[in-house]
């Protein structure tokens, strides 16, 4: 059940590979069961993916004001990469540019429904249509490198994390540019800026929980009548705390690796 129930999720966030906060999610017994049914039809929808590409600009807004790339193409031709790898990078760099800020947003109003009895059903149930962008992401061939394989678990302990997150993982796929991007990257947190953008990404996926289409039930009471023991219930809560600010923080590193490759391409927000 749990497989079959990764790969509807992963489907529907046109995904590759299962999210770790997700694959965490679907070990605690019966809570991705009760909860992903209820949000689903939000997720699926236009305003749902609306609120994830504007965040999206958020972070990127916020990383062209604070950060001037050093690791440009030019450089990473020049350490070695070819066009080919340049172009795959690329490829896979999109993909969490664009599916970081709806895995967000799900996280977001999960957490928002342990603390509520009730979020959501304030948003246009309007579907969303699979374009082709997504239909290639889904595509995508995503190789999470062994989180033991340098310097992930330095990564991983600078961002507070057991693990490293899939986006360092699937980028240590070309270690040469992990080796380069990291050098850079890892100070982007000294930046007050960045810092408080990272922020207003977390409380802004929180309070869009109201606007899921459909309304959720999902606090502890809600789960303990579901059948899931106390201790899954704690389980479930302490993983949505660490992956939330997590992924607010990775949103912005994966735009900081847009911008060093010359991508600004924006979703919704002009100019």
């Amino acid at each position: 059940m749990s497989d079959a129930l990764l790969a509807e999720i992963r489907g529907v966030l046109c995904l590759p590979f299962a999210p770790a906060p997700l694959a965490r999610l679907v070990q605690v017994e019966g809570y991705l069961e009760f909860v992903w049914p209820q949000v689903a039809s939000s997720v699926e929808t236009a305003g749902f993916l609306g609120s994830a590409r504007y965040m999206a600009d958020m972070a990127l807004d916020a990383v062209e004001a604070v950060y001037e790339p050093v690791l440009t193409r030019d450089a990473l031709r020049e350490a070695g990469m070819t066009e080919a790898d340049l172009d795959a990078l690329a490829a896979i760099i999109d993909l969490f540019h664009y599916t970081q800020p709806q895995l967000l947003l799900l996280l977001a109003a999960l957490a928002e429904a342990f603390d509520r009895p009730e979020v959501g059903g304030h948003g246009r149930p309007d579907p969303r249509e699979a374009s082709p962008r997504e239909q290639a992401h889904l595509a995508l061939h995503v190789d999470l490198v062994a989180p033991s394989t340098p310097p992930l678990r330095e990564i991983a302990e600078a961002l507070g994390l057991d693990v490293a997150p899939d986006l360092y993982r699937a980028v240590a796929r070309w270690p040469r540019y992990l080796e380069v991007a990291w050098e850079e990257l890892q100070h982007l947190g000294a930046y007050p800026d960045f810092r408080r953008r990272g922020r207003a990404l977390y409380f802004y996926a929180r309070s869009g929980a109201r606007f899921l289409a459909q309304p959720v039930r999902a606090n502890p009471e809600a789960l303990g009548a579901a059948g899931l023991t106390e201790d899954a219930i704690a389980n479930a809560k302490r993983i949505l705390d660490a992956a939330l600010p997590a992924t607010a923080t990775l949103m912005m590193h994966a735009e900081a690796m847009r911008a060093g490759l010359g991508i600004h391409d924006r979703e919704v927000v002009s100019g």
